[in-house]
């Protein structure tokens, strides 16, 4: 009985220890159903800068990066589920590049995470 037990709490550990930290476990937005996604960018980009941004006045919560010329980055994570969206057509994830008077230089709409990052980070190198 104590191998059994000993493979059990070893898996239960490891269970654990693959489970995500959540930095981000709080947003003001109603039923919000994408902490995954939004974890995964800030663990990501925050040693680049990113601070999580989310306010309760915007559709979903979001990264911001203040550059040092002035401009604003910020990435907006909507809901998986489209019914929750502003825009159900919208997809998961908007970057948006604004500068220092606050005019929209660029935007940019993502599905996939892994390749947001991977233009951010390459950018950023």
């Amino acid at each position: 009985m104590g191998k059994v037990n000993a493979l059990f709490q070893d898996a239960q550990e490891a269970r654990e220890e693959a489970q995500m930290i959540y930095a981000i476990a709080d947003v003001p937005h109603e039923d919000y159903d994408n902490f995954d996604m939004l974890n995964e960018l800030f663990h990501a980009l925050s040693p680049y800068g990113w601070k999580h941004s989310s306010w309760k006045n915007d559709t979903c919560p979001s990264l911001l990066k203040e550059e040092k010329h002035g401009n604003v980055c910020q990435i907006f994570v909507d809901y998986i589920n489209p019914d929750m969206r502003e825009d159900p057509e919208w997809d998961l994830l908007s970057y948006q590049v604004s500068d220092a008077e606050g005019y929209l230089i660029l935007q940019q709409e993502f599905n996939d995470v892994d390749k947001l990052i991977s233009y951010l980070t390459k950018k950023l190198n």
